[in-house]
């Protein structure tokens, strides 16, 4: 099946642009990332759902003012953290922070107070050994506020009266209120798996729809497809040397250069290591290549200064074995993994 099959050339460009949109932000509300956004995605979420079905194995969930992409992961990545209000990613602590106010959301009505989630955050924040909140700790009323407004953001909380910020400040004389968006707090979270029969981090890894029904060589080389594609897209290059054979020869397909270019809008480029979506323009991601300030261009002077050695024929260069792919999974599951809590009676069961 031909990607964007029944969109005209015409339109085209516009159906690119909503499919950037998706895979860049997989929520995407009334305002987020603005208010343009989900008008044009709804426009063309049939053809996108059956398209990121089909090439991805995605799965498009639209409801009444959201739409939710849900994503197959092959591969732990870290390059996509939550932001602060100072543009700062996430530490463990903020994530626990937001897990456990969307948990105390879910079970609220349609307000709540900024002190009064505070609280709650804190009462359960206190039974996980390690984390705690102590709302009389400017740090850690500055953690929970960043997890706050990483939901307000997206239109899961939306103020009414108060400020937060007044509130961090000044917890004794300052109040912020919320308003309570249900739909969007019930698609911010949503678990390809059931998390308390996980004995691993990679247990979250795959596609669950791939253990289906379907059987066969035909039913195997598409579930390889869909993998190399997604590889492809995700990742900034993905390396021969780094898959199998059977990745390998489908990213060697024309047929992955096509399906993505004409998804995307963007080209595929081709290497003797390996194949790089090129993302011209920005047009899919937030971080730009090459940065901009001072580590950025030392660290480019420095690429350069190394190719050149590199290159030289006077230099003889011993090369030290680089990490595969599965041996960076593994060190990086291991070290997560070493943080789950024990679950002796979750297992017997």
């Amino acid at each position: 099946m031909r990607v964007a099959e029944k969109v005209s050339a015409l339109d085209l460009d516009e159906y690119q642009q909503a499919a950037r949109q998706v895979l860049r932000h997989p929520l995407i509300t009334a305002s987020y990332p603005d208010r343009a956004t989900l008008p044009l995605v709804r426009k063309w979420a049939s053809q996108l759902r059956v398209d990121l079905a089909e090439t991805l194995g995605y799965t498009l969930v639209t409801g009444g003012d959201t739409v939710r992409l849900r994503r197959v992961q092959d591969t732990l990545d870290a390059t996509r953290p939550a932001y602060t209000r100072a543009r700062k990613p996430f530490d463990r602590r903020r994530y626990a922070y937001l897990v456990l106010a969307l948990s105390v959301l879910g079970r609220a009505g349609t307000q709540i107070a900024l002190s009064e989630l505070a609280d709650a955050v804190a009462a359960e924040a206190g039974r996980v050994d390690g984390l705690g909140m102590d709302t009389e700790r400017k740090a850690d009323r500055d953690a929970f506020v960043d997890a706050v407004a990483w939901l307000e953001t997206r239109g899961a909380l939306r103020m009414a009266d108060g400020s937060a910020v007044d509130w961090v400040n000044d917890p004794e004389h300052a109040e912020a209120l919320y308003d309570i968006d249900r739909e969007i707090t019930g698609a911010v979270y949503a678990p390809s798996r059931v998390l308390q029969h996980l004995n691993s981090v990679t247990d979250l890894l795959g596609d669950a729809a791939s253990a289906g029904p379907e059987q066969g060589i035909n039913a195997e080389r598409r579930r390889t497809g869909r993998r190399a594609r997604r590889l492809a897209l995700e990742q900034p290059v993905v390396y021969y040397a780094d898959v199998d054979e059977g990745l390998r020869g489908q990213l060697r397909a024309p047929a992955l250069a096509e399906d993505l270019e004409r998804l995307t809008g963007l080209p595929l480029e081709r290497r003797a290591e390996g194949v790089a979506l090129i993302n011209t323009g920005g047009r899919l991601t937030d971080v730009t290549f090459p940065g901009t300030g001072t580590v950025a261009q030392a660290a480019l002077l420095l690429c350069a200064r190394i190719a050149g050695y590199l290159a030289s024929s006077r230099h003889r260069v011993e090369l030290l074995p680089a990490a595969t792919a599965a041996e960076r999974l593994a060190d990086a599951s291991a070290r997560i993994d070493a943080a789950l809590p024990a679950r002796s009676g979750v297992t017997a069961l």
